[in-house]
Order: C-alpha cells, then structure tokens, then sequence
C-alpha cells in the first residue's frame, strides 16, 4: 500500500516537474528571442541555464519513458517466444537494465561529490557545478526503482499464470 502511494506520489511530482520545466525553458527561450532582437539585448546566462536544463528535463523524461514503457525495444526474440518464457526474458532485461541505472547511480554520484568538494562553480550563472550534476544520480535511481518494479510485475504476472495453468 505504501509503495502505491509513494509511485502515485511520485509519478504526478515527475509529470508536474516536467510539464512546469519546459514551460518555463520555452517562456525563457521567447524573452530570451524577444530581447535579443527587439531590444538588442542577450541574457548571458540563458544558453547555460538552457543546457542545465536539458540534462534536467532529459533525465527526468527518461524515468518518465521506464514508467510507461516507451523506451524503444528489440522484441523480435521475445515476441517469438511462449508465453512463460517471455515475461521470464522481460524481467531479466528489466533487472539488467535495472543494474546499469544503479551503476550510472554510483558513478554519477561519485561525480556530484567529487564537484562539491572542488567548489566549482558554473560560469555566468555561479551556481555550485555539482548541482547541475545532481539530476543524473536522482533520475537514475528513479530509473532503476522502476525497472526492479517491473522485474516484480513480470515474475508476478508469470507466477500468476502458472498458478492458473496448475488448477488446469
């Protein structure tokens, strides 16, 4: 039950982050088009800002994507199989793939705190560097929880199925 409450949380704060995130990436994006050549005027800090943005938004709408499921696949082997053997295939990749997202966890957030302790800042805008390292780790994390959670539908969906098939 918590768990449903935590992924119900946790899906509309990533839905609500996003959609607010490239809203205000395109609102800055137009004043940033409207200054330059209205008013000849350019932000320095909005090509920046833009960038960290981008990592932001490409992370977060990767851990969107494992939710839904709308990652691109190769499932010319899986559809081939019997049933059983598919979800049995589908939740080693999920568990796979999982992993990898742990690994890029681990190493990424070796990254954040290896840029905390230099205390570098960005250029223009002088925000800490590792900040704008710190969406990697997050939605990396978010990633693998997803992928595990899959990895546990698909066993249940398999045990499920071969509890029907023992009552047979």
């Amino acid at each position: 039950m918590a768990v449903k409450k935590f992924g119900a949380l946790l899906n509309r704060l990533e839905d609500t982050v996003l959609v607010w995130t490239i809203l205000g990436l395109a609102i800055l994006g137009f004043v940033q088009v409207v200054t330059r050549y209205v008013f000849n005027y350019s932000f320095t800090w909005y090509e920046e800002l833009g960038r960290y943005l981008g990592v932001f938004i490409t992370f977060l709408g990767a851990a969107i994507g494992v939710k839904t499921g709308s990652h691109f696949t190769m499932d010319l082997l899986v559809t081939k199989l019997a049933k059983p053997w598919q979800q049995f295939l589908q939740c080693a990749t999920s568990i796979l793939s999982g992993s990898f997202c742990l690994m890029v966890v681990y190493y990424s957030f070796k990254i954040v705190i290896r840029m905390h302790g230099y205390e570098t800042t960005s250029p223009t805008m002088e925000i800490p560097m590792y900040l704008a390292y710190l969406p990697i780790p997050v939605f990396s994390l978010i990633m693998g929880f997803r992928f595990y959670t899959a990895a546990v539908l698909f066993l249940l969906e398999l045990k499920k199925e071969h509890i029907q098939r023992e009552k047979i």
